[in-house]
């Protein structure tokens, strides 16, 4: 699996002009001079078979610099490479462009949003990715116009020093009217931002479906 993994964030990558070596588990950033050495931000996954044949977890860690970790774990369903790939699959559609414009300095617009936000006395530019669904896929989704104000006045108010800061934002609807609910910010159970995206007024329906969207801020110049 690992080989896969690696082969398939190489091949991410290079679609969008970023090199990667390899360096035993991780992907170093290719130097500019085309040697073998690499450099940070590097990356890595690692899969974790499900049990009983259940979801699988795909981690994926992207190392800033000696201090700092980006960690995101993605489902795969399927067995073996199926639920590897499926795995990586949403990772590509969720946390990837993100990454790539605040670790890589690789912005495609078309991918995701860019807003200018104050958090305190320091300005960052938000790199926002699409909030991506699983389960109810016969149904339309259309997310609330408040997801994302909300947790922006969330973020306004946080105590953010003036360094790179990653929020991952997970929804899930249980189809009971029970309600999942985790916001990360920099790894970490986010209290704030918890209680902004608990308020929003999500769709609600009689099977099970789960948003998640991935932002990252970066100190604007």
């Amino acid at each position: 699996m690992d080989r896969l993994i690696q082969n398939s964030l190489i091949d991410l990558f290079a679609a969008n002009d970023v090199g990667l070596v390899p360096d035993e588990d991780w992907l170093l950033t290719a130097d500019d001079d085309g040697s073998d050495d690499g450099d940070y931000p590097a990356i890595r996954g690692i899969w974790h078979d499900g049990k009983d044949g259940g979801m699988g977890r795909l981690d994926v860690d992207i190392v800033l610099d000696e201090d700092r970790t980006i960690e995101e774990s993605f489902g795969g369903i399927g067995a073996g490479k199926v639920g590897v790939r499926d795995a990586l699959d949403t990772f590509a559609r969720n946390d990837f462009h993100v990454v790539l414009a605040a670790c890589w300095h690789v912005v495609n617009p078309k991918k995701l949003v860019v807003r200018e936000l104050s958090a305190g006395s320091h300005r960052f530019t938000a790199y926002i990715g699409d909030f991506t669904l699983r389960g109810e896929s016969d149904a339309p989704m259309e997310i609330p116009e408040d997801g994302l104000s909300a947790l922006e006045a969330a973020i306004a108010t946080a105590p953010l020093t003036e360094d790179i800061h990653w929020i991952r934002v997970f929804y899930g609807n249980v189809g009971d009217g029970k309600t999942q609910v985790e916001v990360l910010l920099d790894n970490e159970p986010w209290a704030a931002g918890h209680k902004a995206i608990a308020s929003v007024d999500w769709p609600q329906h009689d099977r099970y479906y789960s948003l998640r969207n991935f932002i990252a801020l970066v100190p604007a110049d």
